[in-house]
């Protein structure tokens, strides 16, 4: 059965191709493009200061569900961010974003005018760490070139940190290989670049590479011991969770 829709949608994707796409068609089938019902992984975070040429490495634990709308994620190294936990619950009326750092013993909620904050010292925002929703954009191709569409994503929602972002997608499979992110005054603020790796029928990410062009600082993700479609509980969920490091550490 899977393999018939499978077939369905190429065959969509082919017509589509032959015939001259929007921006939106081309975000739309990569919204709906097949994902799995969650994830466990291990990833392992480089911070790297480009002037001083200093670098140092995190390691971290996630567990995620629902496409990425719900994550409980735990820092393991190094010592003195050990059981930070981050908790991300999206939903169409409120995102909750909350992170509990240990050694102030609270947890902290992301409001909606932090969420362009550094996560945890990266250059991930906290903006980063949400999905975002086919419909806070506007779509346009800009060009075709070398197997890559040329996306152009436009934000509505007035309290981004961007204006817009640039994206490289492979169309034989709609991956996203490269992605330039715009400042409110539209001057280049990240570029990131995307590695995918295809386990089971899902191509999932498994290195991100980000550099804030403004600060001159880089982050490189590297996640690690992928594993799909396990048996995860809606419970886990739960901000009660974030003082649990050591259970979910194991």
């Amino acid at each position: 059965m899977y393999k018939y829709f499978l077939f369905l949608f190429y065959l969509t994707f082919s017509f589509l191709i032959s015939q001259e796409i929007t921006g939106y068609e081309l975000a739309t089938m990569m919204d709906q493009k097949k994902q799995p019902k969650n994830s466990k992984s291990e990833i392992s975070m480089t911070l790297i200061n480009l002037k001083k040429d200093r670098k140092k490495t995190k390691e971290m634990i996630s567990i995620s569900k629902d496409n990425g709308k719900k994550m409980l994620l735990f820092f393991k190294t190094p010592k003195r961010d050990k059981g930070v936990g981050f908790l991300k619950i999206e939903s169409d009326d409120n995102d909750k974003l909350s992170l509990f750092i240990p050694k102030l013993k609270k947890v902290r909620r992301i409001s909606s005018s932090n969420q362009s904050d550094s996560f945890m010292g990266s250059d991930l925002s906290f903006e980063d760490m949400l999905s975002r929703d086919l419909d806070d954009f506007t779509y346009k191709i800009i060009k075709m070139e070398d197997g890559f569409y040329i996306l152009e994503s436009i934000c509505k929602d007035s309290d981004s940190e961007y204006s817009r972002h640039i994206s490289w997608i492979t169309t034989d499979d709609l991956l996203t290989t490269k992605e330039e992110s715009y400042d409110k005054n539209n001057k280049l603020l990240k570029e990131k670049l995307f590695e995918q790796v295809l386990i089971k029928e899902y191509h999932l990410i498994s290195k991100i590479d980000v550099t804030n062009i403004q600060d001159q600082h880089r982050t490189i993700l590297e996640i690690n011991n992928l594993e799909v479609d396990g048996d995860i509980s809606d419970d886990i969920f739960q901000e009660k969770n974030l003082k649990r490091f050591e259970k979910f550490s194991k």
